[in-house]
C-alpha cells in the first residue's frame, strides 16, 4: 500500500454517466462522507462486540443490524462506483491496496450477512461440537474482527495521519537496529549479573545445607524471624533468584527495569543486601548508560528519520499539488499556460489555495505569471511552472 502523496488517475473520454461517476468518486464531500462511514462502520464492530460480551450473547440488537446492513449497502455503492469508474484500473492505481482491502472486507461481511439470512442456526455456537456449525460460527466471527481493521483506511483520507504513517514506516529499519542495540547492551550486563548472582547463591546454599557451618545458626534466625512475621529471613536469597536466576529472566529483568515494567527498587535490593553495594553501582551504571546514552541516542534517530520523511513527503506533496494546478489552468490541453487561461481561473479554489500558499494576492497575477515565465514566450511550460512553485514556495517546514 502506498504511503506517498495521493495521486488519482484522471479519466477522461468517457461517456455522460460515467463521467458523472468519475466526478462523485473523486469529489472531497464523497471521500470526506465514506472517511465518516468507514469509522462508523469500525466503531459499530467494537460497539456490538461489547454487547455481546456485557450480555454473554451471540445475537445483537435489531437497531445494530439495521445500520450494519445500511453501513454494507453504502459499501458495496462505492466500490461498485469505483470499479465502474477505474475499470482495470482500480488493481493498479495508486492505493491499490487499500481498493483490495476495501474488497476484501466488503465480501466478508457480505458473506456473513447472505449466510445469516441462508443458514441462520451456523451463526450459533457449537458447545459440544468442534465441527460443522461451530466452525462456520468461529469463522463467521473472525469475519466480524477482521472488519475493525477497516478504520486504518482513514489514513487514506487524511494526508497529516498518511504523513505520520509514512514516517513510522520509514523508521521500521531505525527501529530493528535500535532494538538490537539495547537488546546486546542488556544481554551484556544480564550475563554478569547472572554470573553474579550464581555466587553468591552457590555461597548461601552452602551455609545452609544440613551439616553446614552455619545451618543451626540460620535455621534459628529463620524461625525467629518467621516468630515475628517476618518471613523466613531468606527472601533477598528468593529475589536474586526470581531477578537473576538465568540469563534470560535477567535480560527480561533488566528490560523490565528499562522501559517501567518493574521498579528499581525491587532489582537492585537483592544485589545490594544479599551481594555488594558495589554490585548495585554496577546496576545504577548500567540504568545511567542504558537511560542516558542509548536511549537518547535512539530517540534521536527516530527524530531525524521522521524529520527527514516528512520533508521528503512534502516535497513531494508539492509536485503533486503543482502539477493538478497546472492541468488545471491548461484548459486546452496545449501543455503551455497562457496569462488568459490563468486570468480566467483566478477564482477556482485551487488557485487561490495557491496564492495564499505563496502569500500573494490574486491582484498581483500578472507579476507572477512574469516571474514564472522565465523565457518571456508569453506562455508558461510545465518544466518553467514547476521550477517557480517550487522556488516561490520555498523548503518544506
Amino acid at each position: 500500500m502506498g504511503l506517498t502523496p495521493k495521486v488519482v488517475p484522471i479519466v477522461d473520454g468517457l461517456p455522460r454517466w460515467r463521467q458523472a461517476a468519475s466526478r462523485a468518486v473523486r469529489n472531497a464531500y464523497f471521500e470526506f462522507f465514506t472517511m465518516v462511514v468507514t469509522v462508523c462502520s469500525a466503531f459499530l464492530v467494537g460497539l456490538e462486540t461489547d454487547y455481546m460480551a456485557r450480555n454473554m450473547t451471540t445475537e445483537i440488537p435489531a437497531s445494530m443490524r439495521i445500520f450494519d446492513i445500511s453501513i454494507l449497502v453504502y459499501f458495496v455503492l462505492e466500490i461498485f462506483l469505483r470499479l465502474y469508474v477505474y475499470r482495470g484500473m482500480f488493481f493498479r492505481m495508486w492505493g491499490w491496496g487499500w481498493n483490495v482491502l476495501d474488497l476484501l472486507l466488503v465480501g466478508m461481511q457480505l458473506t456473513e450477512e447472505v449466510t445469516y439470512l441462508v443458514l441462520p442456526g451456523a451463526l450459533e455456537p457449537d458447545l459440544h461440537s468442534g465441527i460443522g456449525s461451530g466452525f462456520l460460527f468461529r469463522v463467521m466471527r473472525i469475519f466480524r474482527a477482521v472488519r475493525a481493521v477497516r478504520i486504518f483506511h482513514v489514513i487514506h483520507f487524511a494526508d497529516e495521519l498518511r504523513l505520520l504513517v509514512s514516517c513510522i514506516m520509514h523508521g521500521v529499519r531505525a527501529f530493528v537496529w535500535a532494538a538490537a542495540l539495547i537488546l546486546l547492551t542488556v544481554y551484556v550486563f544480564g550475563v554478569h549479573l547472572t554470573q553474579v548472582a550464581l555466587l553468591s547463591r552457590i555461597k548461601e546454599d552452602t551455609l545452609v545445607k544440613p551439616g553446614g557451618v552455619n545451618a543451626t545458626f540460620l535455621s534459628g534466625i529463620g524461625k525467629a524471624a518467621a516468630a515475628a512475621g517476618l518471613g523466613s529471613g531468606l527472601t533477598e536469597v528468593d529475589n536474586l533468584e526470581k531477578w537473576y536466576g538465568s540469563v534470560p529472566r535477567s535480560v527480561l529483568s533488566l528490560f523490565e527495569g528499562l522501559t517501567g515494567g518493574v521498579d528499581w527498587n525491587d532489582l537492585i535490593d537483592p544485589l545490594i543486601n544479599r551481594i555488594s553495594p558495589w554490585v548495585g553501582a554496577l546496576f545504577f551504571s548500567y540504568m545511567a548508560f542504558a537511560i542516558i546514552a542509548v536511549m537518547n541516542v535512539v530517540t534521536a534517530t527516530f527524530v531525524q528519520q521522521a524529520i527527514e520523511r516528512a520533508s521528503h513527503v512534502k516535497e513531494v506533496q508539492k509536485v503533486t499539488q503543482a502539477s493538478r494546478l497546472f492541468r488545471t489552468l491548461d484548459v486546452d490541453g496545449s501543455g503551455v499556460i497562457t496569462f488568459d487561461e490563468l486570468q480566467n481561473n483566478l477564482q477556482t479554489e485551487e488557485v487561490l489555495e495557491f496564492f495564499r500558499s505563496i502569500d500573494v494576492d490574486v491582484g498581483e497575477a500578472r507579476l507572477l505569471f512574469d516571474m514564472l515565465d522565465h523565457d518571456d514566450s508569453g506562455e508558461i511550460e510545465f518544466a518553467e511552472f514547476l521550477s517557480g512553485c517550487m522556488r516561490l514556495q520555498g523548503p518544506a517546514k
